[in-house]
């Protein structure tokens, strides 16, 4: 059977993150069958609180470049108008490009090929909402015309993600805490 890369590695993305939380002590588990109940969640982590969940949505992609953080694809130009991430968290999940490409489910793409962004909903859809219009104020090359959003690859300088890079203890934090 032959796996696509694009739906692997947001599966293999989704296991990372799962991996790493217990690795960090945070118990997670995935919602793969649970979609409908949990829309735009990946997973689910415990709190204190047996009645209360965070949500955590996994983006995977290519950096385009060590100086970018790819966040996730655009659908349109109606993404201008609200928030993008409803989980608690958003966990970006960054594959070298080069790796990324290469591998061929022969077990050579491991942790070291992936970066981990964990960043609060809030503070994704800022980020997410100023790259978005970043992008659609860019004037077209060829006719100065307007640019569409639609399946538009969005990124983030690393400098501004650079805060959230390996924050695993943000969502520890929230899942300890009585709120």
């Amino acid at each position: 059977m032959d796996i696509r890369k694009q739906q692997s590695h947001g599966k293999i993305g989704e296991a990372a993150v799962s991996a790493k939380c217990w690795m960090h002590g945070i118990p997670a588990y995935n919602t793969a069958g649970l979609r409908a109940n949990f829309a735009g969640s990946d997973l689910l982590v415990d709190t204190r609180d047996p009645r209360r969940k965070l949500l955590v949505q996994v983006k995977t992609g290519y950096n385009p470049s060590p100086d970018w953080v790819y966040m996730t694809q655009c659908s349109g130009e109606e993404e201008l108008g609200y928030p993008k991430f409803v989980s608690d968290f958003v966990v970006f999940v960054n594959l070298d490009k080069q790796a990324g490409t290469k591998h061929t489910h022969d077990g050579s793409l491991d942790f070291r090929h992936l970066s981990f962004y964990i960043v609060p909903r809030e503070q994704a859809n800022a980020l997410y909402l100023a790259a978005l219009k970043r992008e659609h104020a860019r004037p077209l090359i060829k006719t100065g015309g307007q640019r569409k959003l639609g399946n538009l690859a969005v990124n983030v300088a690393e400098s501004e993600m650079r805060p959230f890079k390996d924050a695993w203890h943000l969502i520890k934090s929230a899942g300890a805490s009585d709120a």
